[in-house]
């Protein structure tokens, strides 16, 4: 029997998300397998789920292929529909900051996007020095070449086994360059510990940083990525360009190492900083922040973890 698609249903969110707010949340650098369909709405693949996404009249729906309990209750999970997140906000240092207010702002409801560890891992070994477009084209062409086919053209991406078992010219296709070599290491490891992303997810942050580093072509930026977006940490700081101009421009740190950068968004913005930093990322990208801060930011103790 065909599988098909799945009525629409409401999604019931704690925060409902304007279509603004959704396409920065799906096609702006956390997942790259989103795409924007001819009616305005989203599809794409995370694990394997196949879902569609829309801004209806009552606020976000959701349709998925196959099975709709199973597929809209992930679907739900992977958008935060309970709202974990928006309380999170509530304790970031907005009031005293004007540049995170001011996101805050830009990007209502913005959330980060509950991926699967290995969707988020493969996505962002292939973002060195690429833009967003260019990774999600890469990703693509890894599915397709090597990923379960989940019906109707979709894919999921694929198991360490191929990625590790996968010839030279498979990986060329994929235009990797040479990103081909450190997923193709990364997946020769990961194959061989078939439960690494309980193992990993059972870690301390730091612990998992420094796990994650220990694979071929994660550095710190990578790391701190995979650990926000595939495992949740959201104490986790990603310190990219757009970053480092939103830090430089905004809150007069110019000329800061990445490194310091990155503990100084840890220290600032708290427990939630991986929250505050997707808003600022998006923001930059948008042009909006200011480029001369009235007053430097004063970052607030907290315990180290």
């Amino acid at each position: 029997m065909a599988v098909g698609w799945s009525d629409w249903y409401p999604l019931g969110l704690a925060q409902e998300v304007p279509a603004a707010t959704l396409a920065e949340q799906l096609d702006g650098g956390q997942a790259f397998r989103w795409r924007r369909d001819e009616a305005g709405g989203w599809q794409g693949v995370f694990g394997a789920t196949v879902a569609a996404v829309r801004v209806g009249d009552a606020g976000l729906e959701g349709r998925v292929r196959g099975p709709a309990d199973v597929g809209l209750a992930a679907l739900r999970a992977y958008l935060d529909a309970d709202g974990a997140q928006g309380r999170l906000v509530a304790d970031l240092p907005w009031r005293s900051d004007p540049v995170l207010a001011g996101a805050l702002q830009l990007h209502p409801g913005l959330r980060i996007l509950r991926q699967p560890p290995r969707d988020a891992l493969i996505g962002f070994l292939c973002s060195s020095n690429k833009r967003i477009l260019q990774i999600r084209e890469m990703v693509a062409r890894l599915a397709t070449e090597l990923g379960a086919e989940l019906g109707a053209g979709f894919h999921a991406l694929p198991e360490w086994s191929a990625l590790a078992a996968a010839d030279d010219a498979t990986l060329k296709r994929c235009a990797l360059g040479y990103r081909a070599a450190f997923l193709r290491g990364t997946a020769r490891q990961l194959a061989a510990r078939p439960d690494w992303a309980e193992a990993f997810a059972a870690l301390p942050t730091p612990a998992l940083l420094t796990e994650l580093r220990a694979l071929p072509g994660v550095g710190p930026k990578v790391a701190a990525c995979v650990a926000l977006f595939g495992f949740g940490r959201l104490e986790s700081f990603p310190v990219d360009t757009w970053v480092v101009q939103a830090l430089g421009e905004a809150y007069g740190l110019r000329g800061w190492p990445a490194d310091r950068l990155e503990s100084f968004g840890r220290i600032h913005f708290g427990p939630a900083a991986g929250l505050a930093q997707q808003f600022l990322f998006a923001a930059a990208r948008a042009g909006q922040l200011p480029v001369t801060p009235a007053t430097r930011p004063t970052p607030r103790a907290r315990a180290r973890r």
